[in-house]
C-alpha cells in the first residue's frame, strides 16, 4: 500500500524508542550504534532547516519541469490549459514514485513533487470542470491517497481542507441548509475528525502514519476552536449573510459564541494536563490568547500598555504559584522534567518491549579455549585424551 517501504518506516520508530532508551539509561551508546547498523531507514532529514531547503531546491526543480512543457506543448495543445496541467501532474506523480521507490522519504525534495502534483491535478480539475465544490471534493480524495501511498502528513491537511470547503461551500452556495447553522455543523465536523483520529490513533498497524493522526488532531482542535470563537462568527455573519450588528444588539447566538470562545480552551488545558499531552496544552495556550484578543477587539475596557502590563504580571503570579506547588511532586501533574528522559521512574516495560523487536545485544564470538575430547575416565568413545 505505502510506496515506501514499510518495514524502513517501522524502523524509523524502534530507533526512536531505541534513543529514549539509551536517554533513560537501559541501554548503551554501543547497542544504539548496533541498532542503527541493524536498522536501515529511509533517506530522511530530521532537520528542518535542510527538509524546508530540500523542499524549495524540488520546487524550483517542479517548477522548471513545468515551464518546459507548458513551452513545449502549447503550441500542439493550443492553449489548452487542461491538458497541460494533467500532463504537469502525471509528471509529478512519476517523480514521486520514483523517489518513494528509491526510499526517499520526508526529505524535502519528495514533498515538493508530492504536494506539487496535487495542486497542478487540482487545477485541472478546475479547468475541467470550473466548480470549486468539485476541486474540495476531489481534495478530499487526493488528500488520502496521498497520506496512506507516501505517508505524508501535509496531504492529510489537504484532505481535511477539501472536506471542511466541499461542507462551507454546499452550506454557502446549495443551500443545503440555512447559514446561520454553519458555525454548528463546522463545530460538529471537527468533533467527528478528532474522533476518526482518536480511532485511528489506537490501531498499532498504523503507527507509521503517527505525523499524518497529529495533523488530524491539530486542525480538528482548531477548527473545532475557530468555529465557535465570537470574532470569527460575527466577522464572517457580517460578509456572508450581511448582518448589521447595530449598537444595542448582537448576532444570533451570541451568548453561546461568549461561552465557547473561552470555553473551549478551557476544556483543552483540562484535557491536555488528564492525558500529558503537550500539543494539545499548546493549542489551549493559543487559543486562550486569541480569546483575549477577541473579547479585547470589541470591548476595550482599558489601554493596551495597561493591558499588557496586567496580562503580564498575571502570567508571572500564575506560573510562580504552579511552580511553587508543583516542583515538589513526583506523581501526576509535575514541574519536574518528563520521566522519559530519567531512567529511574520509567516503567521497564517500555524496555522490554523495544528490546523484543530489536536484537540489542552485541554479536561476540564464543572461543573454546578449552577443547575436550572424548574424555578420559570412563564411558562410552572414552580416548583417553582430555
Amino acid at each position: 500500500m505505502t510506496a515506501v517501504n514499510k518495514q524502513l518506516l517501522q524502523n524509523i520508530l524502534l530507533l526512536k524508542e531505541a534513543k529514549k532508551l539509551q536517554k533513560m539509561g537501559f541501554i548503551s551508546n554501543d547497542q544504539l550504534d548496533l541498532a542503527k547498523i541493524e536498522l536501515p531507514v529511509p533517506s530522511s532529514h530530521y532537520n528542518l532547516l535542510f527538509r524546508l531547503g530540500f523542499f524549495i531546491l524540488g520546487s524550483m526543480l517542479y517548477s522548471s519541469i513545468s515551464g518546459v512543457i507548458t513551452l513545449f506543448t502549447a503550441t500542439f495543445t493550443q492553449d489548452n490549459f487542461e491538458i497541460i496541467t494533467l500532463f504537469i501532474a502525471i509528471i509529478g506523480i512519476i517523480i514521486s514514485e520514483f523517489l518513494a521507490k528509491r526510499n526517499y522519504y520526508r526529505f524535502g525534495l519528495d514533498d515538493a513533487f508530492i504536494l506539487g502534483f496535487q495542486v497542478s491535478f487540482l487545477g485541472f480539475i478546475w479547468a475541467e470542470t470550473g466548480n470549486i465544490f468539485s476541486v474540495f471534493i476531489v481534495m478530499v480524495f487526493l488528500g488520502v491517497l496521498c497520506a496512506v501511498r507516501y505517508v505524508n502528513s501535509l496531504s492529510a491537511l489537504i484532505s481535511c481542507t477539501g472536506i471542511t470547503g466541499a461542507i462551507v461551500y454546499s452550506v454557502l452556495e446549495y443551500h443545503v441548509i440555512d447559514k446561520l447553522f454553519l458555525p454548528f455543523i463546522l463545530f460538529f465536523l471537527a468533533l467527528g475528525i478528532y474522533f476518526i483520529f482518536h480511532r485511528l490513533n489506537k490501531i498499532t498497524k498504523f503507527n507509521v502514519y503517527k505525523n499524518a493522526f497529529l495533523m488530524l488532531q491539530i486542525f480538528s482542535l482548531i477548527l473545532g476552536y475557530l468555529s465557535m470563537n465570537y470574532l470569527v462568527v460575527r466577522e464572517l455573519s457580517e460578509k456572508l449573510m450581511n448582518i448589521k450588528v447595530t449598537p444595542g444588539n448582537d448576532i444570533p447566538f451570541s451568548f453561546l459564541f461568549y461561552v465557547f470562545t473561552f470555553l473551549v480552551p478551557l476544556l483543552l488545558f483540562i484535557y491536555s494536563l488528564k492525558t500529558k499531552n503537550r500539543n494539545v496544552l499548546y493549542i489551549g495556550f493559543l487559543t486562550l490568547t486569541f480569546s483575549f484578543f477577541t473579547i479585547r477587539y470589541y470591548y476595550a475596557l482599558v489601554s493596551t500598555e495597561i493591558a499588557l502590563i496586567l496580562g503580564g504580571f498575571s502570567v508571572f503570579l500564575t506560573t510562580y504559584f504552579c511552580i511553587k506547588k508543583l516542583k515538589n511532586k513526583d506523581f501526576g501533574i509535575t514541574f519536574k522534567p518528563d520521566s522519559e528522559f530519567h531512567g529511574q521512574n520509567q516503567s521497564n516495560s517500555e524496555a522490554l518491549l523495544s528490546n523484543s523487536q530489536i536484537d540489542l545485544k552485541p554479536k561476540i564470538p564464543i572461543h573454546q579455549n578449552m577443547p575436550f575430547g572424548g574424555g578420559g575416565y570412563s564411558g562410552g568413545g572414552a580416548t583417553g585424551g582430555f
